[in-house]
């Protein structure tokens, strides 16, 4: 289903695809069909120079939006899982979490690293909170890269080769318990 919607995605490359208001409320196209299919594909091919392999887990730090759509169908392409961070679960759940998910990577934008860095304070305010994301495995920004962040994500995309999809079965995101009983779980889920 994933294979065809790419396929969409670029016969339709000037169509909306993600949209989003302005700060009147007004609708705006946040990223067309080909944008997105460009995100997608610049992601795949840079987590696949960083040697990240089918069955691999990445750990997502993303705002949503295109680019946090864009892992999503990066991940699902190159055959990997996809845990994403819930920065509102608190940063001892999400290293409990982790420890069973063991990422490969943790793609991360700019904001996530600011909550799990030098905006900590602010953050918790808003009962926002992220563990120190280097602790979880190797970071790399998605999105605009900001003073402090881990090196782009996109950068070692450049002299990359897009891989072809993956073609069977797999796993495809990591939906965790609650660990309200101590021991968070995770559930596997498969497209």
């Amino acid at each position: 289903m994933l294979a065809s919607l790419a396929h969409t995605l670029r016969r339709n490359a000037h169509r909306p695809a993600v949209l989003g208001t302005t700060r009147t409320g007004a609708v705006r196209t946040a990223a067309t069909c080909g944008e997105l299919a460009d995100l997608a594909d610049t992601c795949a091919a840079a987590l696949h120079a960083r040697g990240v392999e089918r069955g691999g887990t990445v750990a997502v730090a993303v705002r949503p939006g295109p680019r946090a759509l864009a892992v999503m169908l990066a991940v699902h392409r190159l055959g990997l899982r996809a845990a994403v961070l819930d920065p509102g679960a608190g940063p001892d759940v999400l290293r409990a979490r982790l420890a069973l998910a063991r990422p490969d990577v943790v793609l991360a934008d700019a904001a996530a690293q600011a909550v799990a860095g030098w905006a900590r304070p602010l953050a918790r305010r808003a009962r926002l909170a992220l563990p120190d994301l280097s602790g979880l495995g190797p970071v790399a920004t998605v999105g605009p890269r900001l003073p402090g962040c881990a090196p782009s994500l996109e950068g070692s995309a450049r002299a990359a080769v897009l891989p072809p999809p993956v073609d069977g079965d797999g796993d495809a995101v990591i939906v965790f318990t609650s660990g309200s009983t101590g021991r968070p779980r995770g559930v596997v889920d498969c497209p």
